[in-house]
């Protein structure tokens, strides 16, 4: 047998726990146990939420290569690499995202994100990573974004071999379908840069882009060069902005007698509405327009007339509107109002015939819930028809969960007044459907409580809401939650959890604690809560109102002084303070308004002044032809959306 040195043994075995070592981490590397996996990835999560980025970097590139979660650890180290200024380690991320796991949900992303970084360092390779986003299954805005970058890789390109009109249909089309997007001016500058001397439109869509970004001077100096028929209403618009009024009415007088079908109908609006907007008196504005508009759009100007119309003569304003443009895109919007004129005059045969009218010409209008209230109350009120709660419950079957369900309950069960009475029982925010199977990459992400990738891997919106929830963004939370059940033709039963998103109980003890000392209705409450501030206690509006309820500083210290309370306008910020104070002005609101909530509901938004002047202004005989009337649309629509929450927590949250 062959005997080595002492010091030789000794090297080999160092040599041999070496590799031993190396052979060891390598096997965990692929072959890393789930709960080491998750362990590994929760401590990473916690130190990019830390703002650790290098040793989240480290602990992410830990993670197992056959876990279901490597794939979303690459796209975390590409995110810290960026956080700590890193393109070079940011690329790498991403490469090894899309190149090892090509079927992932972020392989496309992370490709695209890769190709951005690559256009000034390796533009042959971007520009290859770029044309395969574009025939991949990404998102259109994927694709049009890289159609984009493509072509100002090429423009800067001597050698292209792609034509000039290939180049600028890269440009045109990111501008035609995003022109407010978050490219939009960069794609304008990029492509004046490259010519110059483009076409009368294409000076429009970049001028466009600046405008909309708010680049003011830059977007006139851009529109200067194009063609004045072609340009003026965004140059109006400018003129708007800049405080001269006198031209941009100039502007808009000959531009809507002479060149409407120039321009597209988003300009023309805004120029007109403006014009309308800035005049001495709105309803003599829109009117004068309107006498000389000719051509497209001219509908919109006369919808603005009758918005602006004295109350004796707006129905008839819209009863002329829908009469000379029937099909037009204010028609159904002019149908409805010539519905409650009828209504309010007592022509209950005319009132009617619009009802049908209207649900033939528009079986799947937004509006239809509303109409066929209307239709069920004239089958009830005027017709007498002994059977009228059918056609009240088939509102509230069909559209359980609209303002005119709530209405139509109210008048079946004949409450008393419009607060239905019953408890709410507490119920959480949960994951809106049976938990994913474990081996998805979906289970995974939830037990490491991963939020944001789970908001980018998954395909359905109320598990997108349920995740935007989870990670504290309510407000965005609840919006996709909403647009998501809009798209849903069947609505889900009242238990299901994803009512839940669209209507959280967000601070629902110090809600239910205030509202009861106080006399007020803790769902309606919490309805006045989510159409405010969607539960943000830090919000702040424009005209400084604060908080959770959005109490203005000056009227919250008055009625918090006829309470005792002395505070600093800063504790509005404060959760529970809020609630409380909001709490005592809507109590005075009612006192003032003889109990009625729906009254109340309205001066929290238009003010006690104004509901009070309503009331004795306008001709209705209930609740609703008084809704219906409420002359400022602000007011009116925050009165349906409030009551219509207001009526949603009280049957998903009833005992």
């Amino acid at each position: 047998m062959l005997k080595l040195p002492q010091t030789d043994k000794k090297i080999l075995i160092a040599l041999s726990l070496a590799f031993c070592l190396t052979l060891g981490v390598g096997f965990e590397h692929f072959y890393q146990p789930k709960r080491k996996t998750i362990n590994i990835y929760m401590q990473a999560l916690d130190s990019y939420n830390l703002k650790d980025y290098s040793n989240a970097y480290y602990q992410f590139s830990r993670v197992g290569n056959f876990s279901k979660l490597k794939p979303a650890a690459l796209y975390r180290q590409a995110l810290c690499a960026h956080a700590l200024g890193d393109e070079v380690s940011e690329i790498e991320a991403y490469s090894a995202l899309f190149k090892h796991f090509p079927a992932s949900h972020l392989s496309t992303e992370a490709k695209y994100n890769a190709a951005k970084l690559l256009s000034d360092r390796n533009s042959k390779k971007a520009l290859r990573y770029f044309s395969e986003v574009m025939v991949s299954g990404a998102d259109e805005e994927y694709k049009v974004a890289s159609q984009y970058y493509i072509s100002k890789i090429e423009a800067r390109n001597k050698k292209t071999k792609l034509k000039k009109e290939k180049i600028e249909e890269g440009f045109r089309n990111y501008l035609v379908k995003y022109p407010d997007g978050r490219l939009a001016a960069d794609v304008a500058r990029n492509w004046l840069k490259y010519n110059p001397k483009m076409k009368s439109s294409d000076f429009v869509l970049a001028g466009r882009a600046y405008y909309l970004a708010g680049l003011y001077n830059e977007s006139e100096q851009i529109l200067s060069k194009a063609k004045m028929n072609d340009a003026w209403a965004l140059l109006a618009s400018i003129a708007y902005k800049k405080g001269n009024i006198v031209k941009g009415n100039s502007l808009t007088i000959v531009g809507s007698a002479k060149y409407a079908g120039n321009v597209e109908k988003e300009d023309y609006n805004r120029a007109v509405s403006d014009y309308v907007l800035y005049g001495k008196n709105s309803y003599n504005s829109a009117t004068e327009l309107l006498k000389i508009a000719k051509g497209k759009y001219k509908d919109y100007i006369w919808n603005l007339k009758c918005k602006n119309s004295p109350q004796s003569s707006k129905y008839s304003c819209y009863e002329e509107l829908y009469g000379t443009f029937p099909n037009g895109d204010y028609a159904q919007n002019a149908m409805l109002n010539t519905l409650i004129g009828r209504l309010i005059n007592k022509n209950y045969t005319g009132a009617k015939l619009m009802t049908n009218d209207f649900i033939t010409k528009y079986p799947d209008s937004e509006y239809l819930p509303m109409v066929m209230f209307w239709n069920a109350k004239i089958e009830q009120k005027y017709s007498h028809n002994p059977n009228f709660e059918i056609f009240y419950r088939n509102i509230i079957n069909n559209f359980p969960d609209s303002y005119y369900a709530y209405r139509s309950f109210w008048i079946v069960e004949n409450l008393p007044n419009s607060i239905i009475p019953t408890d709410l029982v507490y119920k959480p925010v949960e994951y809106p459907y049976k938990y994913p199977h474990k081996g998805s990459i979906l289970y995974n992400l939830i037990l490491v409580n991963d939020y944001t990738m789970i908001e980018k891997y998954a395909n359905d919106d109320f598990i997108k809401s349920w995740a935007q929830y989870k990670n504290d963004n309510y407000v965005t939370s609840m919006l996709t939650a909403k647009k998501a059940m809009e798209k849903l033709k069947t609505k889900p039963p009242k238990d299901d959890a994803r009512w839940r998103l669209v209507y959280p109980l967000n601070y629902f003890k110090q809600v239910q604690t205030q509202s009861s000392y106080y006399g007020n209705n803790p769902a309606l409450i919490m309805a006045i809560i989510k159409e405010e501030s969607h539960f943000n206690p830090y919000a702040q509006s424009g005209v400084g109102a604060i908080g959770l309820m959005q109490l203005m500083p000056q009227t919250a210290h008055e009625v918090g002084e006829k309470k005792g309370y002395q505070f600093n306008t800063t504790d509005l910020f404060n959760p529970e303070f809020n609630i409380r104070m909001g709490n005592i002005y809507y109590a005075t609101l009612k006192d003032n308004l003889g109990g009625m909530d729906i009254s109340a509901v309205a001066a929290y938004n238009g003010g006690i002044g104004s509901v009070t002047r309503w009331k004795d202004l306008l001709h209705y005989s209930d609740t609703d032809e008084f809704v219906e009337q409420i002359p400022y649309e602000e007011t009116k629509n925050y009165v349906h959306k409030v009551m219509t929450s207001y009526w949603n927590y009280t049957r998903v949250y009833q005992k």
